[in-house]
């Protein structure tokens, strides 16, 4: 980082090659600073050489004390200080520096030196770097009192020695973030370091930001680093990396690094660093295909609080240093394993009791200071070549398919230097991973060590619980006991499909019968063409309206509406009439649904979508007696949302859709009574098959059986007025299914059996209405309630017309 400012514009008119951007070029000796408070001539003698060829500028520099929105661009030649925009005490706002070729010493967003006035804040300013070198690279920095925020670099290409955010020696600097990627480089050579207690200290590499004077007084606190950042992805290789970096006191606060990719750091990283400020809730996240030969550190501070930093190491990443959740003192700093992340050559430490200064033969109250380090195990399996200074190892989920070492999570390699005789292991909420089939009978290590000697682990420290969850899928129960070896070991001794899994079931048997509804409209239709006068082609269509319960496991109640249009005609024969048509049906319902999962009750919406058609026809004696038939096929959709939990509390829905094929038999006799009132004995079968299906929750894979569904109605109507344009009936009658199973697997676990079989009971009271004879159009009203295995109430209204 630079020293004073003031200083550098001294040193580079002597060196004969200082340029400052977006004032303008009025000759290849000249150049302007940008909107600074005074103007800076400088007129050096520049040979060919050195010269910064392809310097664009935005407009002509200006006396005002504020630099806004200038731009410089450097695409090849040689410079010293290249800045988009420096002032002398002014703001500097939105100025951007390009680089994409040619080598400078410091490139810069903007910069603000000490004024006459109030110091400025340099915000929003940046570096974008394709190619090129440079010695040190900085989004914005302030040398005044003045704010730093939310100043980047991004580099896709070139070499810089050291890259900053944000830096300031006297103020905060807030949401600074730097962002390499490609196959940049940063080599983190040169010297920005400090002496201390006789050894030199150097500091080098990338910086979301950096306060304080290397080689000022350490002690003196300025402002706090605050949402800094690093992301480093691509090939991208670096030395050192810190997501904020205090020489002083500052605070150090929810500062970020994160390498993805195959990005490299051949050095150490660094969440967040303050010498002796405090260090809160900075976090490290390493993933992807990075590597990290150095050390890691989710917080340090020398003497100041380190609390609840952290460090995530999952994809394919691999750690070979040292991995600290902190520094001491400090509490809950988190070390998380997970994915494949290789830490064989690492040792893993919640904190390092090597840099901190506090005795380490402390009293109760100052012994609680370093507690409630974790390390987190999430579906992660390998080994660690030490492992100490942990509060407590949580497992949170357990990969079976992905144990790497003699059926174990964590293998220890070095158990004589791990301690873990007051680390307490946690098990209670473990969770094995969706989309593996647990087995009873299964058993594993959680913790072994690999050198055949005891690992020191208190049983009282190893805390379990009973229940077990896999995924969203399945449950059960397991023990946990230390063997001979002094390992932990896990043996499940029952495994069955999760309670919450029954209510899919359920949902499927609920959707099948709402299939079946779509039915009775189609019976209904007939009955109404058969009502109407006249003969020839007739158009028909219905609406049904519904409320129903159904009586499965746990009752579930849908509303839903059912429609259905179609062409028909009706002629006379010899002994009777004979009417037809042929339709298209759609059907649309949506429901609630309670579960519970781990003692939560949760609540999930539904909703169910069918579409088909189909032909009917109807033969009606002269004598009374009728038949009745039809065949229908279309596809059913189900939707859920919410309607599963997996250990962690997140909710996840699913998508069904299958096809339906239906057919229904009726046969019947109207006696009349007189002529204006008759009654309607009948007995219809109704045949509905529903395919089966398979989809993934969460990873866990569920299995429906096709559905069958036979249901018997017998009943009678009673019309009345039959022959008036108003005509009135009533009716009763009782159905029984046969079937109506809903089986169901998840994760070849069976779930149980869904059934609709059993009574139901329908009484109904209806209207119906055409004008004169000579009328085309008569209309049909309805009500209907039920009782039994189906619950609830419809309404259905239908119109004909008679060409």
């Amino acid at each position: 980082m630079k020293n004073n400012l003031q200083q550098k514009v001294a040193l580079s008119l002597l060196a004969g090659a200082m340029l400052f951007g977006t004032g303008y070029i009025a000759n290849t000796s000249i150049a302007y600073a940008a909107s600074a408070s005074k103007d800076i001539n400088i007129q050096p003698n520049i040979s060919a050489d050195d010269n910064l060829d392809g310097l664009t500028v935005s407009k002509q520099a200006e006396n005002n004390k504020k630099a806004e929105n200038n731009t410089i661009i450097i695409s090849g030649g040689k410079a010293y200080d290249v800045y988009a925009a420096v002032t002398g005490g002014g703001d500097a706002v939105g100025n951007t520096a390009q680089m994409s070729g040619g080598t400078v010493a410091y490139l810069g967003g903007a910069a603000t030196d000490y004024g006459d006035g109030d110091d400025g804040s340099v915000i929003s300013n940046k570096v974008i770097m394709s190619d090129g070198k440079a010695q040190e690279v900085v989004g914005g920095e302030a040398f005044g009192t003045g704010t730093v925020e939310t100043n980047c670099v991004t580099m896709t290409g070139g070499e810089a020695q050291n890259v900053y955010g944000g830096a300031t020696y006297n103020s905060s600097a807030t949401g600074n973030y730097v962002e390499i990627s490609g196959k940049a480089i940063v080599t983190g050579s040169g010297d920005n370091g400090y002496e201390e207690d006789g050894v030199k200290t150097t500091n080098k590499g990338v910086y979301g930001a950096i306060s304080g004077d290397p080689k000022g007084d350490n002690e003196v606190t300025f402002g706090s680093l605050e949402n800094n950042s690093v992301k480093i992805s691509g090939a991208a290789h670096i030395s050192n990396a810190y997501g904020a970096y205090s020489f002083g006191g500052a605070d150090v606060i929810g500062n970020s690094v994160e390498l993805m990719g195959n990005a490299t750091v051949s050095g150490d990283v660094y969440g967040g660093y303050s010498k002796t400020g405090s260090v809160t809730g900075n976090t490290v996240k390493i993933g992807g295909n990075a590597t990290v030969s150095g050390n890691v550190y989710g917080g340090y501070s020398k003497t100041g609080a380190v609390i609840s930093n952290i460090v995530d190491i999952g994809g394919n990443a691999t750690v070979i240093g040292n991995v600290y959740g902190g520094t001491a003192p400090n509490t809950e700093n988190e070390i998380n394993l997970s994915g494949n992340a290789n830490v064989d050559n690492a040792n893993l430490f919640g904190y390092d009791k090597k840099t901190s200064t506090v005795s380490f033969s402390r009293t109760l109250s100052q012994k609680a200071d370093s507690s409630g380090n974790i390390l987190t195990i999430k579906g992660w399996s390998g080994s660690v070549k030490q492992i100490n200074n942990f509060y407590e190892i949580r497992f949170t989920e357990i990969d079976l398919d992905n144990l790497k070492y003699n059926n174990t999570v964590l293998t220890v390699g070095n158990s004589e230097k791990s301690d873990l005789s007051n680390t307490v292991i946690n098990v209670k909420d473990v969770n094995f991973k969706s989309g593996t089939e647990i087995n009873a009978g299964t058993t594993l290590n959680l913790i072994a060590s690999s050198d055949s000697k005891k690992l020191n682990i208190d049983k009282e420290n190893v805390k379990f619980g009973s229940f077990m969850a896999a995924g969203v899928a399945q449950e059960g129960t397991g023990e946990l006991y230390i063997d001979d070896n002094g390992n932990i070991v896990q043996k499940i001794t029952e495994v069955h499909a999760s309670g919450q899994t029954h209510l899919v079931a359920e949902n499927r048997a609920v959707a099948a019968a709402f299939v079946n509804q779509g039915s009775e409209l189609i019976a209904d239709a007939l009955d109404t063409l058969s009502r109407t006068d006249g003969y020839g082609v007739k158009t028909f269509a219905a609406v049904y309206g519904n409320h129903s319960k159904y009586d499965v496991n746990s009752d579930l109640k849908i509303n839903g509406w059912s429609s259905i249009v179609g062409v028909g005609s009706e002629k006379q024969l010899a002994q009777g009439d004979f009417s037809w048509g042929v339709f298209y049906e759609n059907g649309s319902g949506n429901y609630r649904t309670a579960n519970s999962f781990n003692n939560e009750f949760f609540r999930g919406d539904g909703s169910l979508v069918y579409n088909g058609g189909g032909i009917a026809a109807s033969y009606a004696k002269k004598s009374g007696s009728y038949t009745e038939a039809s065949l229908r096929a279309g596809m059913l959709k189900s939707e859920m949302d919410n309607a599963l939990k997996d250990i962690t509390g997140a909710g996840y829905g699913y998508k069904s859709e299958t096809a339906y094929y239906g057919a229904h038999l009726g046969i019947g006799k109207i006696l009349t009574l007189n002529e204006s009132t008759s009654v309607d004995v009948y007995g219809k079968f109704f045949h509905t098959y529903n395919e089966g299906d398979n989809f993934d929750v969460a990873g866990d894979k569920f299995e429906f059986d096709s559905i069958t569904s036979d249901r018997l109605r017998l009943g009678t109507r009673y019309t009345v007025n039959k022959n008036n344009k108003w005509s009135s009936y009533y009716g009763i009658a009782w159905e029984y299914e046969f079937n109506g199973d809903a089986d169901m697997k998840a994760m070849n676990k069976a779930v149980p059996t869904q059934s609709m079989q059993g009574s139901s009971y329908m009484a109904e009271i209806g209207l119906n209405y055409q004008p004169n004879t000579a009328s085309p159009w008569s209309f049909d009203l309805s009500m209907r309630g039920y009782a039994g295995e189906r619950e609830g109430f419809s309404g259905n209204v239908q119109a004909i017309y008679n060409f």
